[in-house]
Parts: structure tokens; sequence; C-alpha cells
């Protein structure tokens, strides 16, 4: 009998349990739900799952070279990914859905900094950089930033359409979907093609390819930061 009402007691309280957390939830969606307005403009950013396969798309792509990128930055740094996720940007039009901009969105802890349009911007500092080619809008030829991987990132600052605002979603973004990104593994740094000032001397050469798409990459030594360093020095001056 003891044992009867022990379980008893036990069901009880599970229920209770799964009352209060299904009642927390509503309260949350509520809440997500009431900070929509319902007249004007308005968007949002929410957390979405990676879409596999990839909706690879065909596009039309305006051609970066080297000195359009290095011009165009507002910052070049090293850092390691500490979180990645892919995004939807939700524009609203008096409380409807109008449309969904989907991004992936990679957390840097930054370990260099080589140019900074930002003064107050330190080693240490953690930030978010965006590359519009994700799951959702898949370009053949993107490199997709992994958690724990170390990279050296040429970026733009944050760009916010006349009615949707990016920059509540990430601080800066990548012109091009992989020239700009340079993958650091072993000490070794794996430069495309189209840097073309900084693939001279390089210790390999490799063929990447993504689907129809193939570019060259050239795997570079301890000096390729000082190169860097130079050719920043060169283009930014």
């Amino acid at each position: 009998m003891l044992i009867k009402r022990r379980c008893l007691l036990i069901v009880f309280i599970v229920i209770i349990l799964a009352m209060v957390f299904i009642v927390s939830g509503c309260k949350e969606n509520e809440a997500e739900t009431v900070q929509i307005p319902s007249e004007g403009l308005y968007t949002r950013c929410i957390k979405v799952k990676e879409k596999i396969p990839h909706d690879v798309i065909e596009a039309s792509l305006e051609y970066y070279d080297e000195d359009t990128l290095f011009k165009n930055s507002d910052l070049i740094f090293k850092g390691i990914v500490v979180d990645e996720n892919t995004i939807g940007i939700e524009e609203y039009i008096n409380g409807e859905l109008e449309r969904t901009y989907y991004r992936d969105s990679f957390t840097f802890e930054i370990e260099k900094i080589y140019y900074s349009e930002d003064p107050s911007l330190e080693v240490g500092d953690v930030i978010k950089v965006s590359n519009a080619s994700c799951s959702y809008w898949w370009v053949e030829g993107t490199l997709k930033m992994e958690k724990g991987s170390e990279y050296i990132v040429i970026t733009i600052k944050r760009s916010d359409l006349p009615d949707v605002e990016f920059s509540k979603c990430y601080d800066y973004y990548v012109e091009n979907y992989w020239v700009p990104i340079i993958p650091i593994e072993d000490d070794k740094y794996y430069v495309d093609e189209e840097l073309t000032s900084l693939t001279g001397n390089a210790e390999e050469e490799i063929i990447r390819k993504d689907g129809s798409f193939k570019t060259t990459v050239y795997v570079k030594g301890e000096e390729f930061e000082e190169e860097l360093e130079d050719l920043i020095l060169e283009k930014k001056s």
C-alpha cells in the first residue's frame, strides 16, 4: 500500500512538472509573438536547423579580386571559431512575415588583428561573422568555417538594407564566399588562387572541388603572416 502511494506521488509530481514546462513554453512563445509589432517594419534573428541536403543554387557572382577585397575590408583578423549557427533573419511588415534571409553565422574569438577600422577592437574580443551562402542558399565553392578551427578572415562591416537590420544578427560578413577565408591547420595557411600576391613560394598546390566548382589552393608556411601584413600596408596605405 505504501509503495502504491509513493508511485502515485511520483506520477503526480511528474504531471505537475510537465504542466509547468508546457505553460512556461507557451509563455515564451507568447512573448516572442508579442514583441512583433502589428504596424510598421520589424526584423528579428532566429536560429534554424541546417538544411540537409543543401539547396544548391546557380548564381552569377560578382568577381572579387584581391584589390577589391582589401580595399573594401574593415577588419582583417586571425581567430578561432567558438560557435557556429545557421540563422534566419525574418522581415515583418505590419505584423506579417514578408521574407526570411538565411545566413551562416560564426562566432570568433580574435587572436590577432592585422587591420581594423574599429580602434576599440582588441585581441580576445568575440565577434560574429556571417556568410550569406549557407545550406538554404548554397553557392558551390563556399568554405564553411567549423567550430574549433582557426582562420584568417578578410571581412566587411555589417550592412543593413533600408528595411532589414542585419546588424542585429552579426558584426561583420565576408564579401566573397571563399576567397577571404584562409584556413590554418598545423601552422599551414591555405590560400585561394584569387589572392594572387600571396600565392608565391607555396609549399604545395591543392585542387579544391565542390560540385562543379574547382579552384587551386596554395599551401604556405610560417612566412605567410609577414607577407600578409606587408600586403595590407601596401593595399591600405
